[in-house]
């Protein structure tokens, strides 16, 4: 019979293992439950890949960025200058914009550092019985080891680590790649309706006429894409 010893090694390593995937697990929960906040009550629809607002109406993929590898799905500018809840669903003077991740979790930085504490608790896992293999010269106590690091290796380690170590390469080249600076700054040039209308009382009336074509070809191929609307959607 194996030692005392070697079974109390095996099972705090398999409580380890519980650990480890508790963590991950915990990790993309909170993952999950932030990206539920940012899209309010917007419905993904994967078989359009397009997202649908409480007022019906659908916002379709604009751009890629590749640092944060997210696709921006952005409304029609003349359907969200028109909806009654403009104000309280999107802050900005344009339309409303949303992003999904193109990746699993972890996509991020902080669930990377998340599923590396739960590596780290899978390599302890690890540790333990391999240390005690060393010392251990039984037949059976070295089975019992041995299909323990096997367990931890193959359920916990490997699933956890291949993430890490991946390079994404599944870039979506249908659409415009832009990243945080380009998409800062064409929200710096929109101008708002009642800004608009202030400068026409103003009198500044063709300053904004003299924008409006350059506002409109940036919007043109800015927020180009080759999907096309289907006769019958809105």
């Amino acid at each position: 019979m194996p030692d005392v010893t070697v079974w109390l090694i095996g099972a705090y390593a398999v409580f380890l293992l519980a650990v480890a995937w508790g963590i991950d697990l915990l990790g993309k929960r909170s993952a999950e439950r932030s990206a539920s906040w940012r899209t309010g009550n917007f419905v993904y629809h994967s078989d359009n890949d397009a997202w649908k607002c409480h007022e019906d109406k659908w916002l379709w993929p604009a751009s890629f960025d590749p640092d944060k590898r997210v696709i921006r799905y952005v409304g029609q500018h003349e359907i969200c200058g028109r909806c009654p809840v403009k104000d309280a669903c999107s802050p900005t003077p344009g339309p409303r914009e949303l992003t999904r991740q193109l990746d699993p979790w972890p996509f991020s930085e902080a669930g990377r550092f998340q599923r590396g504490i739960a590596l780290a608790v899978a390599v302890v896992a690890v540790a333990l019985p391999a240390g005690a293999l060393v010392g251990s010269h039984g037949p059976l106590d070295a089975v019992v080891l041995g299909t323990v690091i096997a367990v931890v290796l193959g359920a916990g380690v490997w699933p956890l680590a291949r993430h890490l170590w991946r390079s994404p390469a599944n870039f979506p080249e249908h659409l415009q790649r832009e990243g945080m600076a380009e998409t800062a700054a064409g929200h710096a040039a929109v101008v708002p309706l009642d800004a608009v209308g202030r400068l026409g009382r103003a009198g500044g009336v063709p300053d904004t006429a003299r924008a409006a074509p350059a506002l409109t070809d940036r919007y043109a191929t800015r927020w180009a894409s080759d999907r096309r609307r289907l006769p019958g959607e809105d």
